[in-house]
């Protein structure tokens, strides 16, 4: 069930109704404050209301929306469900370090194992038979014939976090299971993200959810903006475009290449950007607050600081339980190159895999060097920097350069994210020195559409918070208005059938 179709806009109304219907449907419990004894009565009766029910309900409902792909990879959810919350309450409930440890392996080999299996059991399959037959050795070493479960690394990350935050006490484990069970298979976040941390979800579930006219309106203009971003820019941009350059780069002269590559920088942002505005919007009309996943990435002045940008929430979640737990920048010079490399070509590599063959995360090794050894230089630069005096801020042409600069190594370093092997990244560089200028394959539109969105991607932040602020002051009949008329603005970009998210796939 995608969220760029008329099955999802069903869906959520649904899962909207019987969610606030059942607000208020739960179990009471009287709490008694001040009472008199010998009076044998309560000076003060509070009524406390627990409304399982709902959290049953959207649970319930999640399950189902994620099941719309394949309704027998929904044990492999429930199994990382149950791993974490059991081994989490075994963590809280020891002060033995060896236990506790115990059950924090547990947790990382068993989210771990399961996705590195389904993302990279047969690259490591086929590499290891190719590595033998080098050495004269014919091994005959078995695949695995399965499709990659949608939102795999995303749930996994965020209950192998919990058992992290729990066993270094930054977190008190959840002690009610179905608490627990929403806060992994909450629907808006479930298969794309942004990766929610415990920490930051299971407090909100725990206030009774409230919504205000602002937040409504809010919610919906994220939802428009998203849905904007993924069919005018995202798809438009992928069947007219990107598609058909990278499905035959021969065909095209090298100036057409380089505005596919264009094409995709444009494309990967609003389709992902995108997915996550309407995961926002969304999770707001239950009152829940999912954090920010982008922050303007092609404005970086580095490529540290694009991934500092770039899906902010995959960014933090390896610095905080991998980067500093391997020592960050305390153990010297040298360990913090390599704890910056790790991390950063695990980056790289957490998005390969998807296709399930190994020839296509090859591509994600070299993109994860790449941009790894790209933010090493970019320390070596910051520090030679201060090492000569330069600490003044830049002057604003500098800055302009720096931002261009950064832009190009993401745009042509990206050749690897979206060819489908090795082989098909090489034809579309090598086209890229074909020395061929014409532009006749690219139409009018499809021109308008990438000034347009990069255009869109440069204009001051103020200007759509203008936009945003105007939208939540209308009337609620003009808001509808305006929501219709962006529906009919989006029928009119409709591609002939829905374009999944690219980020499915990770």
């Amino acid at each position: 069930m995608l969220f760029n179709s008329l099955d999802y806009l069903i869906f959520l109304v649904l899962a909207l109704a019987g969610f606030w219907a059942l607000r208020h449907f739960g179990i009471e419990r009287d709490v008694y404050e001040g009472a008199d004894a010998n009076a044998g009565r309560p000076a003060r009766r509070l009524v406390v209301r627990r409304s399982w029910l709902r959290l049953f309900f959207l649970s319930y409902a999640s399950f189902v929306f994620y099941m719309g792909w394949n309704p027998y990879y929904i044990g492999l959810m429930l199994f990382s469900t149950i791993l974490d919350f059991f081994t989490g309450s075994r963590i809280g409930a020891s002060e033995d370090p060896g236990v506790r440890k115990f059950w924090l392996i547990v947790s990382i080999v068993g989210n771990l194992g399961l996705l590195c299996t389904f993302k990279y059991f047969n690259f490591f399959s086929d590499t290891t038979e190719q590595a033998l037959a080098l050495a004269g050795v014919h091994a005959d070493i078995p695949v695995l014939r399965l499709a990659l479960p949608v939102g795999i690394s995303f749930y996994t990350f965020e209950t192998l976090s919990y058992a992290i935050d729990v066993y270094y006490r930054r977190l008190e484990p959840e002690r009610d299971f179905l608490r627990f069970a929403y806060f992994v298979a909450f629907f808006p976040h479930l298969v794309a993200g942004p990766i929610i941390r415990a920490a930051e979800f299971l407090p909100q579930v725990h206030r009774p959810p409230w919504l205000t006219r602002e937040r409504v309106s809010g919610a919906l203009f994220l939802i428009g903006l998203g849905l904007a971003k993924k069919i005018i820019f995202a798809d438009y941009i992928a069947v007219n475009l990107v598609d058909r350059v990278f499905a035959n780069p021969t065909l095209y002269s090298s100036v057409e290449v380089v505005l596919g590559l264009y094409g995709f920088t444009l494309l990967i942002y609003a389709d992902f950007s995108g997915y996550t505005d309407v995961a926002r919007g969304s999770a707001r009309l239950f009152g829940i607050e999912l954090p920010e996943n982008f922050d303007r990435p092609y404005q970086a002045t580095s490529v540290a600081e694009f991934w500092r940008r770039w899906h902010m929430t995959l960014s933090t979640w390896l610095r905080d339980y991998v980067y500093f737990p391997l020592g960050g920048s305390k153990k010297g010079e040298a360990r913090t190159y390599l704890n910056l490399w790790i991390t950063i070509f695990l980056i790289g590599l957490w998005h390969g895999g998807g296709t399930g063959e190994s020839s296509g995360l090859w591509n994600f090794v070299i993109y994860g060097n790449l941009q790894a050894f790209a933010v090493m230089g970019n320390r070596v630069f910051d520090r030679l920097r201060k090492r000569w005096g330069w600490t003044a801020p830049d002057p604003i042409w500098l800055v302009v350069i720096q931002i261009v600069v950064t832009l190009q190594f993401v745009v042509f370093s990206r050749i690897l994210f979206r060819a489908s092997s090795p082989s098909n990244a090489w034809a579309v560089f090598d086209q890229l020195f074909d020395g061929t200028s014409s532009v006749a394959q690219i139409d009018a539109d499809v021109w308008r559409i990438l000034v347009l969105g990069f255009y869109l991607h440069y204009v001051p932040r103020s200007q759509l918070e203008w936009l945003r602020a105007r939208f939540v002051s209308l009337p609620a009949f003009a808001q509808g208005l305006a929501l219709a008329l962006i529906g009919a603005i989006l029928v009119l970009f409709v591609t002939s059938e829905v374009v999944p998210f690219i980020y499915f796939q990770f």
